[in-house]
């Protein structure tokens, strides 16, 4: 997507934001994946899917993207788990491709099926974005557990730029990858893709997961300023060096006494493998069930259910909180509770806020 489409959807999804139209939808059609990344907040076995519930069959999701895009939803995100695994995948797409919304895919890029393809030749999603863990198939045996997945996204990402559609990189870095993340870097700049890199892993509140690892605070923080170094330069540092205690707040910018400020429940919506409607992925409440209730109400009880949300009343306070880039996921996510007090984010926003003005002044 290109910056201003950005700019024009994110205005676009703030007009909606206040006048409660589901503008932005995601549909999680299942929690399996072919990877066993150690840092993933959803992956389910379909054993330890049985007690909690089923996958919602094609006909339930493509009834339900009817019924959100009579509400108002032009934007839909497809993810899973990993999305391409359930047999289906071409019947939910092509009948969601229909309906005219712009659909972008979340994928790791390993199971792009000839069937996939020539789907995607016919009806081209508005955006694919592959997620990246290395650059060598020791890389994504070490993370992912699988030795074979490495090459598979590379012929993707070959296949996906030969037919011109649009491909945005993610990676999430965590200790087993954290010294590639310069690779990793450099692997999306020599084929002109765009890389959104992930230091913050929210701990995985939907499934049990003992294998489960993320940067310390510190090195999240940190991480970010080189990040920022590496791809902007070092004007890029400095700016931000000198901007750090009046920067623009952000989105979700934790205020005592004010909701959430994100589109969480505002102006979009995150719907389950099993049925559930949260606001987004990282909340298990509220949640309402949109496939019992129908969307447009269960939509109307999602927005009330968050409208009395609020959050953390220490951080209007805090002499860090312009720099800080919680929110109300992340707080529920680390604290059990929406007024908590999520400590791993406040010491990675003061290791990120003490490498900001190391590295500027170095640069000097």
């Amino acid at each position: 997507m290109s910056t201003s489409c950005a700019n024009i959807r994110r205005a676009l999804c703030r007009k909606c934001a206040r006048l409660g139209i589901p503008v932005s939808g995601i549909f999680e059609l299942t929690p399996r994946c072919n990877l066993r990344c150690k840092m993933c907040y959803v992956r389910l076995t379909p054993e330890q899917m049985a007690p909690i519930g089923q996958e919602r069959t094609a006909e339930e999701w493509l009834d339900m993207g009817r019924q959100a895009r009579d509400a108002g939803m032009a934007f839909l995100l497809i993810t899973g788990g990993e999305p391409t695994l359930r047999p289906d995948f071409c019947e939910i797409f092509e009948g969601l491709a229909q309906m005219g919304l712009s659909i972008s895919i979340n994928t790791n890029g390993t199971l792009l099926t000839p069937e996939i393809r020539e789907l995607w030749h016919r009806l081209p999603p508005a955006q694919v974005n592959i997620t990246l863990y290395g650059t060598c198939r020791e890389d994504y045996d070490a993370l992912c557990q699988n030795t074979d997945a490495f090459d598979a996204v590379v012929e993707a990402l070959d296949w996906l730029k030969g037919e011109r559609i649009l491909v945005h990189l993610n990676t999430t870095i965590v200790p087993t990858n954290y010294h590639k993340w310069v690779e990793i870097e450099e692997f999306a700049k020599a084929r002109d893709l765009e890389l959104r890199m992930t230091t913050y892993c929210f701990p995985p509140n939907r499934r049990d997961c003992s294998c489960f690892e993320r940067l310390s605070p510190e090195q999240a923080g940190e991480l970010i300023v080189q990040d920022t170094y590496f791809r902007e330069g070092a004007d890029a540092v400095k700016a931000k060096a000198l901007d750090l205690d009046i920067a623009p707040p952000h989105s979700c910018e934790l205020e005592n006494g004010e909701p959430m400020q994100c589109m969480a429940g505002r102006s979009q919506f995150w719907i389950t493998w099993n049925g559930a409607m949260p606001p987004c992925a990282m909340l298990t409440q509220p949640a309402v069930q949109p496939f019992s209730d129908g969307f447009l109400p269960a939509w109307e009880q999602l927005r009330a259910a968050c409208e009395p949300i609020r959050l953390c009343p220490e951080c209007k306070d805090c002499p860090d909180q312009r720099s800080c880039m919680n929110c109300a996921a992340v707080t529920f996510a680390e604290t059990g509770r929406f007024d908590g007090k999520p400590e791993y984010m406040c010491q990675l926003n003061r290791a990120y806020r003490k490498a900001l003005k190391t590295l500027a002044k170095e640069l000097e």
